[in-house]
């Protein structure tokens, strides 16, 4: 049998030393660019988030027309009827329609290429609430959500 090879000193134990040793010297290398890159993407993601369901701008629009053409078709089952729960229903999903355009309005300012046909929208939104209180007034129609948030108030 051969003689049995002596360790050099400092290498006691299983494996390479300098395997290991630089192993931790890469590892503190890479841990603060890996530190600095998940900072970096938290920083971006926070900015970017406002918080809350962000729809784009142009579905907020689709769901905004949704509820303006179930006011359209509850107001002309409404004529057809007379039926005052079809006034009602018409006038609800109106108001709805018109507070969506309002917020959007509010949301996106000025500079937005939409927000003046939002705004066309909304207007007429706020015309046709008008026309649906004074079919209600003149058929006697009691409206159970009289407000019109979105609306400018006439004095």
């Amino acid at each position: 049998m051969p003689p049995a090879r002596a360790r050099a000193p400092g290498r006691a134990g299983h494996g390479n030393v300098s395997q290991q040793e630089s192993g931790k010297v890469a590892m503190r290398r890479i841990l603060p660019v890996v530190l600095l890159c998940a900072t970096a993407v938290l920083i971006v993601w926070g900015c970017t988030s406002r918080g809350g369901l962000n729809l784009p701008v142009r579905t907020e629009m689709k769901i905004g027309d949704r509820q303006r053409d179930w006011a359209l078709v509850y107001f002309q089952s409404w004529r057809e009827h007379r039926e005052g729960s079809y006034l009602n229903l018409s006038r609800q999903h109106m108001a709805k329609a018109v507070r969506t355009y309002f917020d959007l309005q509010v949301k996106i300012g000025h500079s937005f290429p939409d927000f003046y046909t939002l705004d066309r929208r909304r207007r007429s939104g706020c015309r046709f609430l008008g026309e649906i209180d004074r079919l209600a007034a003149r058929f006697r129609v009691v409206i159970s959500e009289p407000g019109t948030t979105g609306c400018l108030a006439r004095g």
